[in-house]
């Protein structure tokens, strides 16, 4: 059974553990060392997750920690879903879109969410689209000559 909840900075080890595993063949693949989660330190990890607009959520699945989020508040009952992750080995099990689906319930007065993602990462495109997000065309950012990043929102 799956469940989503808060995360406080003293499991800091935990998150950043499951981030870099999570991330570590999109770093291969992409090579954008400066922008992927891969290559956070533990220290931006926690000065991130102590942000005072910031909840983090860990994702458990029969109590084993398989994954992690964090949603910013911005203004306006915007939020910002960064560095969600699930560990590969529970990849393609559905957990990403039910923990995305249970924290957007935790929020039900969010106004509109915001995300990015990779443009080249088909199966992730698919999970935001599949939960309601619209990607942004008009907006794209060229991380190298492989990787994009692109923008959705999703309007309540």
């Amino acid at each position: 059974m799956l469940s989503v909840s808060k995360v406080s900075s003293e499991s800091v080890e935990i998150v950043h553990s499951i981030q870099k595993k999570s991330f570590e063949s999109l770093l291969n693949k992409y090579r954008d060392y400066e922008t992927n989660p891969a290559m956070e330190s533990i220290d931006k990890v926690l000065e991130k997750m102590e942000k005072s607009n910031t909840t983090s959520y860990i994702f458990q699945l029969n109590n084993v920690s398989v994954g992690w989020v964090r949603v910013t508040e911005l203004e306006g009952k915007i939020f910002k879903i960064s560095a969600l992750c699930v560990l590969p080995e529970y990849w393609n099990r559905g957990i990403a879109q039910k923990a995305m689906t249970m924290i957007e319930g935790y929020h039900s007065d969010a106004a509109k969410w915001v995300l990015s993602t990779i443009l080249q990462e088909k199966g992730n495109c698919h999970l935001y689209e599949k939960l309601g997000y619209i990607q942004k065309k008009e907006e794209i950012l060229i991380i190298n000559e492989n990787m994009t990043l692109v923008f959705y929102e999703k309007i309540k």
